[in-house]
């Protein structure tokens, strides 16, 4: 059996057939039940190298984070078990983003976090595909700390850490074209003076921002929140909640440059 080519088929179509060749296979035995999982695995290899793509861009070369997601998916694949209210996708994105953590908290540290933040952030890894499957949707910050039995301001600390692999150089312009570096916006601790004209050249910015803007900002960099949990709050993803936050940054960057 020779199934569509996944190039050839909507993101949506693609899931559709990934599930129904997933609910074959679990029902089949041999040969068969082989074919229909490879059939499955390509099906999905679209999916896996979008997840990839997310990490693009961290030191890691990018056919090296496709091999990755693929190891994911396959793991994916092969330990996924069909039910009335199971839906592959939620329980493969865990299954291949924790492969690609895993592989940058490996491999891929330039400044390792101490031993204690690695610890934990397997053990967010290990956690958060039970709860995707058990939830029908990602978990929030509390639930893994609840479900690890640790504080919650420690699973805070590891979800910081994460994506902290190739660091930016002070001497990065702030945006293409500029004369001014990152490192000239770092406050000097010592010259309070600088501190305040700082802090008093982004009140207005602030101010001049949206009210979900804010929102976005105070919940983020006041309280702690997760992207997750902030896409919750307003109604969005959480690939559009990172987008405003970068979108934000920049005007609070350009601000200070100004």
């Amino acid at each position: 059996m020779t199934t569509t080519s996944a190039s050839n088929l909507s993101w949506e179509q693609q899931c559709t057939l990934t599930e129904t060749l997933l609910r074959q296979a679990s029902d089949a035995v041999g040969a068969g039940r082989a074919d229909l999982l490879c059939q499955a695995i390509v099906q999905s290899t679209p999916m896996a190298r979008s997840l990839a793509l997310r990490y693009d861009g961290r030191g890691v070369e990018r056919e090296e984070l496709f091999q990755v997601a693929y190891v994911g998916l396959v793991k994916a694949v092969q330990r996924y078990r069909p039910g009335p209210d199971t839906d592959f996708r939620s329980y493969a994105f865990p299954t291949i983003r924790g492969e690609l953590k895993r592989h940058f908290r490996d491999n891929a540290w330039t400044v390792r976090p101490p031993r204690r933040i690695q610890n934990l952030q397997a053990s967010i890894n290990a956690v958060e595909g039970e709860l995707v499957a058990l939830l029908h949707r990602w978990p929030t910050e509390q639930e893994l700390a609840d479900r690890i039995g640790v504080p919650l301001v420690e699973v805070r600390d590891a979800q910081r850490a994460f994506g902290c692999f190739s660091p930016v150089s002070l001497d990065t312009p702030v945006a293409a074209g500029s004369a001014t570096s990152l490192g000239s916006l770092l406050p000097d601790r010592a010259n309070t003076f600088e501190l305040v004209n700082q802090l008093e050249t982004l009140r207005p910015a602030v101010e001049n921002l949206a009210a979900r803007d804010k929102l976005i900002l105070r919940r983020r960099m006041i309280d702690h929140w997760s992207q997750a949990e902030i896409a919750a709050e307003i109604g969005v993803t959480q690939m559009q909640v990172s987008r405003l936050l970068s979108r934000i940054m920049s005007v609070l960057q350009h601000a200070l440059a100004a």
